[in-house]
């Protein structure tokens, strides 16, 4: 692909959700890359008519060059549905063909035909009534790809929020937690950030208990797992501390010291980035052969009906994706 022009390739995710009208309405947009989107071109024509916008389908040529993105136009391969769709209303018999749009998806990523992937939001609890081991699009192309390990990351203007634990109860996250994990998971963020034009990211992590254990009183997790790893991670050469107790670590004179922050768990990290940049924020998964963003939210199926929703999320997302293809990690 080329470097000049990046190929990014946009999911529609949940046909009933937000997704078909954020692609109209991000159609509008002007991006420096060529947009190709796996979507339903009725669907998509629909929500265009009753959003009063112009939207232009293209059908994409694979073996053609990127062709800079017009306002308005949007390449695509059509996804077909075998149920009417009904904004806000889950259809489950279009499950299995949202599955097989993020299995072409990750085979377009692997095959170099896209510089990289962007995701609309699916629902997750559908989509795990047809496929049972589905958890959601980050373990999805992990499994796809072969990967054994992935990092879910999210990011803003101000923050880099990585994660050592993604969708588990949280009465699972102590035990999942071990060395050979942690070690694992900053290996991949720095492998990643050196890809990105940053060769010696600085990372922060966050203890697992309050005040980070408090020298064992209140928990030995951090003293006994945590710390031994980054020890182990510094001596290889990785510019990684901690662990920090989390409710003084996000702070702006952290956040000018650390490149990215890595949480133990799902809500300890992501409320945090939310509150600060909520649909000003990109969802990257570290660690696969490609690049893969999305956006911060879900399918919101309780607006989808009324045409409403907000397409900040997905265009970050978008230009996130178009820095990342370009070997730059947004600053």
């Amino acid at each position: 692909m080329s470097q000049n022009l990046p190929r990014i390739l946009v999911t529609m995710g949940e046909a009933s959700g937000i997704g078909p009208e954020l692609l109209v309405k991000i159609a509008q947009q002007d991006f420096n890359a060529e947009i190709v989107v796996l979507a339903n071109q009725s669907l998509l024509n629909r929500v265009a008519d009753n959003l009063s916008l112009p939207l232009q389908l293209l059908p994409i040529d694979w073996s053609k060059q990127p062709e800079q993105h017009r306002k308005g136009c949007l390449r695509f391969e059509n996804i077909q549905l075998p149920a009417d769709v009904i904004a806000g209303q889950l259809q489950p018999e279009n499950a299995s063909a949202i599955l097989k749009m993020l299995s072409r998806a990750g085979e377009l990523a692997l095959n170099k035909s896209v510089d990289a992937i962007v995701t609309a939001p699916v629902h997750k609890a559908v989509l795990n009534q047809v496929n049972s081991d589905f958890l959601g699009h980050t373990e999805f192309f992990a499994e796809q790809a072969k990967v054994a390990k992935v990092v879910m990351m999210l990011a803003t203007n101000q923050l880099r929020m990585a994660l050592a634990t993604t969708h588990i109860p949280l009465s699972q996250v102590s035990d999942t937690i071990t060395q050979e994990l942690l070690e694992q998971i900053v290996e991949i963020i720095h492998q990643s950030f050196v890809q990105f034009d940053l060769p010696q990211p600085k990372i922060a992590v966050c203890g697992l208990n309050p005040h980070a254990g408090e020298d064992g009183l209140l928990g030995l997790e951090d003293c006994e797992v945590i710390a031994p790893a980054i020890t182990k991670l510094q001596h290889s050469g990785i510019a990684v501390e901690g662990p920090f107790p989390s409710d003084s670590l996000f702070t702006l004179n952290k956040r000018e010291m650390f490149d990215v922050f890595l949480a133990m768990y799902h809500d300890q990290g992501l409320p945090v980035v939310k509150a600060m940049g909520f649909g000003q924020c990109a969802n990257i998964t570290l660690g696969l052969p490609y690049i893969r963003t999305s956006v911060d939210h879900g399918t919101a199926l309780d607006i989808a009906a009324e045409r409403i929703a907000s397409p900040s999320s997905l265009n970050y997302a978008i230009n996130y994706a178009i820095q990342l293809a370009k070997g730059k990690l947004p600053q």
